[in-house]
């Protein structure tokens, strides 16, 4: 994957309410492990890298059913990552959709 593949794909989670910056740290939350390794190799496209993957709770999806919502927190890489946060600053949130059931 290329930069700017993975940079629009970042923003994309930043306007899902998937990824959110906490700190020098980006926070991404999912119930789909292959998304969690699509992040990691955003992460080292664009010079960062993941620390850790954790699950972090269940979010339901109907009666007697759910998923483990995974989270993967990364450094936001310097140089480079600056552009990220200003876009999540201006577009993203201070929780991630699945924050109701990990805190």
């Amino acid at each position: 994957m290329h930069s700017n593949d993975a940079h629009k794909l970042l923003k994309a989670w930043i306007r899902s309410q998937h990824l959110i910056c906490l700190g020098t740290d980006f926070i991404f939350e999912t119930v789909d492990q292959s998304h969690v390794e699509r992040f990691e190799q955003c992460m080292l496209d664009c010079g960062g890298h993941v620390r850790e993957v954790r699950a972090v709770g269940n979010w339901p999806m109907g009666p007697n059913r759910s998923f483990k919502v995974l989270r993967a927190v990364a450094s936001i890489p310097r140089p480079g990552g600056e552009e990220l946060v200003q876009y999540w600053a201006s577009r993203g949130g201070r929780s991630t959709r699945f924050s109701e059931i990990n805190h």
